[in-house]
């Protein structure tokens, strides 16, 4: 999320990313509550720290993030949008209008939506 808010300090940031970007109901979203911080918590975060080094050490001091949460979300992320899991829906609502490779090529989870999407 963090190169996602960089990229969208540039003019041509699509607009689909752009609509998408801390979404509530995406892994942005989930990402956010997992860790109780909120999306201009962590815009500005990203936009006053610069390098990702300086962004984990932000991270890494809020309240809410420790070893726990960050096991919990190393496991519990990955099934974001498979069968049986969060926003299992949304996957499949979005690949007709953002991800329309895995259409032809379908995938189980959002992660592997973006990365087939980022393969180009």
């Amino acid at each position: 999320m963090a190169d996602k808010v960089r990229a969208s300090q540039q003019e041509n940031f699509p607009l689909l990313y752009r609509v998408s970007l801390g979404s509530p109901i995406g892994i942005d979203g989930y990402f956010l509550r997992h860790f109780g911080l909120s999306f201009p918590q962590f815009r500005n975060a990203v936009i006053e720290t610069r390098t990702d080094q300086d962004l984990e050490q932000w991270f890494l001091g809020q309240p809410e993030v420790h070893s726990l949460t960050i096991s919990t979300w190393n496991n519990f992320a990955p099934k974001l949008g498979t069968p049986g899991h969060p926003v299992s829906f949304l996957r499949h609502l979005i690949k007709w209008f953002v991800y329309p490779k895995s259409i032809k090529h379908p995938v189980n989870s959002l992660f592997e939506m973006i990365e087939q999407d980022e393969a180009r």
